[in-house]
C-alpha cells in the first residue's frame, strides 16, 4: 500500500469509520461499525471566489471578471468543527485572485486540514510563485492544474493535470511524460457548460468517446485517476481483470463522505453541478442533510 511508507498526517475516527492520511495523498478509510453513520464529510470542493478572467466556455461554475469572493473568516469558523486529517479542495473562479487565498489555506493548516488547490493553465505562471511558496512550506498539500493549451513544467509531485473528457482529446496526453499525473473530470451540462453542449452536442460527444476507445491504451502508459462524474460517463472499471482491486480504490458515491460548499453565496449542495442548494447552517447538520436527500444512513453514536 502506498501511504504505508509515506508520512502520517493525520489519523481520525468518523462516525463508524477510521481515516488515515499519509503525505503522499494516500487514504485508508477502514469500517469500525458500518451501523454509524460518517458525522462529517472526509473530502469537500469549497469555492472560495466567483471571480476569474479565463471566460471558460465549458464553465460550469460561470464564473466572470465580475465575480464576487468569498468571507474568509466565516468559512474558517464553519469548518472549524471538522477533524484533522479532513481533505478540502479549494476551487473558484480563479482562488488564488482572492485577496484571503493565503489566509485561508495558513487557516486551514493551523486547523490540522489537508487543503488543495486547483488553478487554471491560463493562470498558472501568474500564481505559480505563491504555489511553490505554499507547497514548500508544507501549507499546501496538491496542485490541480486545469489544463488550457500546454501541460505543466512544474517538476511538483503532488501536481495533478486536470482533463475535462468531453472537452479535452485524448491527444493531449501525446505530450504527457509519466511524470504527469492526470485526474479525468466528467463533463458537466450545467452552467456554460449546458449551453456549450447544446450548441456542440456532437463535438462534445465525439471527445467523450474517444475518451472511451482509448482509455485502456492511456491508462496503460500514464497514472489516472477519476472524479465520480467521469466514472459514469467513462466506465473506468473496464480496464481493471478484478473487479475487487476497483472497488477497493473507489472512494465511493457522491454525498458519502463528500460534499460541495460555495463560500461566496454561503450555500451548500451535494456537488458543484447540483441544482439544489441549501443555506449554511452547521458542517454537521449540512452534512447530515446531503446524506439524507441521497439516501444515504445518518444514524451516528
Amino acid at each position: 500500500m502506498q501511504g504505508a511508507t509515506a508520512p502520517l498526517l493525520a489519523n481520525y475516527r468518523n462516525g463508524g469509520y477510521d481515516v488515515s492520511v499519509y503525505a503522499d495523498g494516500t487514504k485508508v478509510r477502514e469500517t469500525v461499525d458500518a451501523g454509524l453513520a460518517p458525522r462529517l464529510p472526509e473530502q469537500m470542493d469549497l469555492k472560495i471566489t466567483q471571480y476569474c478572467d479565463a471566460g471558460c466556455a465549458w464553465c460550469h461554475e460561470q464564473s466572470t471578471p465580475k465575480g464576487e469572493h468569498g468571507d474568509m473568516d466565516a468559512t474558517l469558523r464553519l469548518l472549524s468543527v471538522l477533524p484533522a486529517g479532513t481533505e478540502v479542495a479549494i476551487g473558484g473562479g480563479d482562488p488564488l485572485s482572492h485577496p484571503d487565498f493565503e489566509k485561508l489555506v495558513r487557516g486551514l493548516r493551523a486547523q490540522g486540514l489537508v487543503p488543495s488547490v486547483t488553478v487554471n493553465g491560463v493562470h498558472f505562471d501568474r500564481h505559480r510563485p505563491v504555489l511553490e511558496r505554499l507547497t514548500s512550506e508544507g501549507q499546501l498539500f496538491g496542485v490541480g492544474f486545469s489544463y488550457a493549451d500546454k501541460l505543466p513544467d512544474w517538476d511538483y509531485k503532488h501536481l495533478v493535470v486536470h482533463l475535462i473528457a468531453g472537452v479535452h482529446s485524448p491527444s493531449v496526453m501525446d505530450a504527457a511524460t509519466r511524470r504527469h499525473k492526470v485526474l479525468m473530470l466528467g463533463y458537466k451540462r450545467f452552467g456554460r457548460g449546458k449551453k456549450l453542449f447544446e450548441i456542440r452536442t456532437q463535438q462534445v460527444q465525439d471527445t467523450l468517446d474517444a475518451w472511451y476507445r482509448e482509455l485502456f491504451w492511456v491508462a496503460r502508459e500514464h497514472h489516472l485517476s477519476f472524479d465520480n462524474l467521469a466514472i459514469e460517463q467513462l466506465k473506468p472499471w473496464r480496464l481493471f481483470a478484478d473487479s475487487a482491486d476497483y472497488e477497493r480504490q473507489w472512494m465511493g458515491p457522491e454525498g458519502e463522505f463528500s460534499m460541495y460548499i460555495d463560500a461566496v453565496t454561503q450555500t451548500y449542495a451535494l456537488s458543484s453541478y447540483s441544482p439544489e442548494r441549501h443555506q449554511w447552517t452547521t458542517m454537521q447538520d449540512m452534512f447530515a442533510t446531503i446524506r439524507r436527500v441521497e439516501g444515504f444512513s445518518t444514524a451516528v453514536n
